[in-house]
C-alpha cells in the first residue's frame, strides 16, 4: 500500500529527522560550487513532491529544471487559445496524494475533467452514427463484438478477461505470463482480425509492442475504483471522465504553486549533464557552467533525458538497459478552435469524431461553463510517428484536410491554434513510458533502485498508482528512501 504522508512524518519522527527551516536559493549564474542536502534533477510532479517532503523533514533541496518552465507533463498550454491541457488535466476520486497537495497549497478543484462529446464513427470509408454501428456494413467484426464500439473494443475485452485480482497483482511472479504483447492474447481469446485492427489504431505505439501487463494493471487499478461493468460505448477517457477533477485554471497551477511552496529552490533553464559521484557525495553540472554538490540526488526525469547525461560512476545490469532502452509513446496534437455555426447540428452527428484512418481521433471539448469552442485531434503511437515527420506547421494542414475530407461538415468550421508532440519536446521526448513485451518482468524490480547516492522517481517508476498519482507516488517514495538514509 502507499505510504502516506502522516505515515513519512511518523517515520521521520521515528528515526530522529530533524526539521529544519529551508534557506531560499536565487536563480545565480554561479561558477562555484553550490551545497545542499539533495538535488532533485526534474522539476515535474515526482520532482516537486520529493523536494517538498524532504524540505518538510529538515533536507535542504535544489531542483534543477532543464526547461524554462516547470511541471513535466502537467503542461497547460496557456499560449494557444483557450488553453488547452497538452499533459495531465484528470484528478482521479483516489487521487489521494494530489488532492492533498491540492489542500495544502490552496490550489482550486473543479468538478469533471477531459469532458468531450461523444463519437461519431468513420470507419472502412463510412461516416455515421454511434447507433448506426451494430448493423453497418462497414462492421466487420464478429459475434458479440458487433455490439461494441470501435472506442471501447480493447477495454471491453481487458475487462471481460481480466486475471489481476488488484492493482499491485501485475508485480507478482504469476503475473508475468501476461507480460506479453497484446495482439497474440487477444486472438487468443476469439478477438476477430477486424477487431484487432480497429483496437490497434488506439494502442500506443501499437499491438505488438507495448506489454499487456502494464495495460491490464492500469484497467485492474479502474475496475478497483469504478467497478468492473464492461461498457460497450465508452473509452476509458469516457468513462473516467465524470467522476474526475481538475485544476482551475489550469493544471500548471498546481506544480507553479509547488515550486512556490520551495521558496526559490527551484532553478529552470539547468541542463544537467554529468554527476560525478563518490562514495559520500556527488556534484552535479550544468549546460551553463554551474555546479552543484549534495549528499543525495533525485533523478525525477523519463529515462530518455537520463540516458543522456553522463555519469561517472555507470549505471550497471537491468538498471543500465531499461534508461537505454525504455519505450516511450507518442500523442501528438493539434489543437483548434471552432467558427461559425455549429459542425455537428448541420450533420446531425455527434461532435467528437473516431476514425480507423491516419487521425485516431477528434475530441470536441466541453467547457467547464458548458462552451464548446474547442476541438483537439490525436494522433497516437505509430500514427502520431507518421505526422511527426511533417513540420508542425504542415501537421496541422494534413490533419485539418484529413478531418475535413471525411467529415465535410467540418470544412470552415476548424483553425488550428496550436501543435504538439511530447517525442519532440525538449528535455521530456515522450508522452509516456510503454514497456515492451518482456520488459515488466526483466526490468521493473531493478530499474528503480538506488545506484550509490542517485535515487529515481517518475511516473515510469510507480508501482501501484497511475497518471499524476503515480507521479506523487514515486517522488514519495524516493524521499522517503533518502530520509531514511539520512537518519542512518
Amino acid at each position: 500500500m502507499p505510504t502516506s504522508r502522516r505515515q513519512l512524518l511518523t517515520t521521520a519522527a521515528t528515526l530522529g529527522v530533524a526539521t529544519s527551516v529551508l534557506g531560499a536559493f536565487s536563480p545565480r549564474a554561479l561558477r562555484a560550487v553550490e551545497k545542499t542536502d539533495v538535488i532533485i534533477i526534474g522539476a515535474g510532479l515526482s520532482g516537486l513532491k520529493a523536494a517538498i517532503e524532504l524540505k518538510e523533514q529538515g533536507a535542504k533541496v535544489i531542483v534543477l529544471e532543464a526547461n524554462s518552465r516547470i511541471g513535466g507533463r502537467a503542461f497547460t498550454a496557456d499560449h494557444v487559445p483557450g488553453r488547452p491541457e497538452f499533459g495531465a488535466s484528470q484528478i482521479g476520486p483516489d487521487y489521494a496524494r494530489v488532492l492533498d497537495m491540492c489542500n495544502r497549497l490552496k490550489v482550486k478543484l473543479g468538478p469533471g475533467s477531459n469532458i468531450n462529446a461523444p463519437f461519431a464513427f468513420y470507419v472502412g470509408g463510412k461516416l455515421m452514427k454511434k447507433e448506426d454501428w451494430t448493423s453497418a456494413p462497414q462492421n466487420k467484426t464478429v459475434g458479440e463484438e458487433r455490439g461494441v464500439l470501435p472506442a471501447a473494443l480493447f477495454s471491453y475485452y481487458l475487462r471481460k478477461h481480466m486475471p489481476l485480482k488488484a492493482a499491485e497483482d501485475w508485480l507478482e511472479p504469476a503475473a508475468a505470463q501476461f507480460d506479453v504483447a497484446p495482439g497474440p492474447w487477444l486472438k487468443s481469446k476469439g478477438v476477430s482480425d477486424e477487431a484487432l485492427r480497429l483496437m490497434e489504431g488506439g494502442l500506443a505505439p501499437d499491438a505488438w509492442n507495448t506489454s499487456l501487463l502494464t495495460l491490464m494493471q492500469e484497467e485492474a487499478r479502474g475496475m478497483t475504483i469504478f467497478g468492473s461493468s464492461t461498457d460497450s460505448s465508452k473509452d476509458r477517457f469516457a468513462q473516467y471522465a465524470e467522476t474526475s477533477q481538475h485544476v482551475v485554471g489550469g493544471t500548471s497551477r498546481l506544480p507553479e504553486a509547488m515550486a512556490k511552496a520551495l521558496d526559490g529552490a527551484v532553478l529552470t533553464n539547468k541542463a544537467v549533464t554529468d554527476i560525478d559521484m563518490t562514495k559520500t557525495n556527488l556534484k552535479v553540472r550544468c549546460l551553463d557552467g554551474t555546479t552543484y554538490q549534495a549528499d543525495f540526488a533525485i533523478s525525477a526525469i523519463p529515462f530518455k533525458p537520463l540516458n543522456r547525461i553522463s555519469i561517472n560512476q555507470p549505471l550497471q545490469g537491468m538498471q543500465a538497459e531499461a534508461v537505454r532502452g525504455m519505450p516511450y509513446n507518442n500523442n501528438t496534437q493539434i489543437h483548434f478552435v471552432l467558427k461559425g455555426t455549429p459542425y455537428w447540428e448541420q450533420d446531425g452527428l455527434d461532435a467528437s469524431l473516431w476514425s480507423d484512418g491516419p487521425v485516431t481521433n477528434l475530441r470536441q471539448a466541453i467547457g467547464y461553463d458548458g462552451s464548446r469552442t474547442r476541438a483537439a485531434a490525436f494522433c497516437v503511437g505509430k500514427k502520431g510517428d507518421r505526422i511527426d515527420q511533417l513540420v508542425p506547421k504542415d501537421r496541422g494542414v494534413f490533419v485539418l484536410a484529413e478531418l475535413e475530407r471525411i467529415r465535410p461538415s467540418l470544412k470552415g468550421k476548424l483553425e488550428v491554434v496550436g501543435v504538439h508532440s511530447w517525442p519532440q519536446y525538449m528535455f521530456v521526448e515522450g508522452c509516456r513510458h510503454s514497456y515492451g513485451p518482456g520488459q515488466v518482468t526483466r526490468w521493473a524490480a531493478d530499474m528503480i533502485k538506488p545506484h550509490g547516492q542517485i535515487h529515481f522517481a517518475g511516473e515510469h517508476t510507480r508501482r501501484l498508482d497511475v497518471g499524476m498519482e503515480s507521479a506523487m507516488e514515486s517522488g514519495e517514495r524516493a524521499a522517503i528512501e533518502i530520509i531514511t538514509r539520512m537518519a542512518g
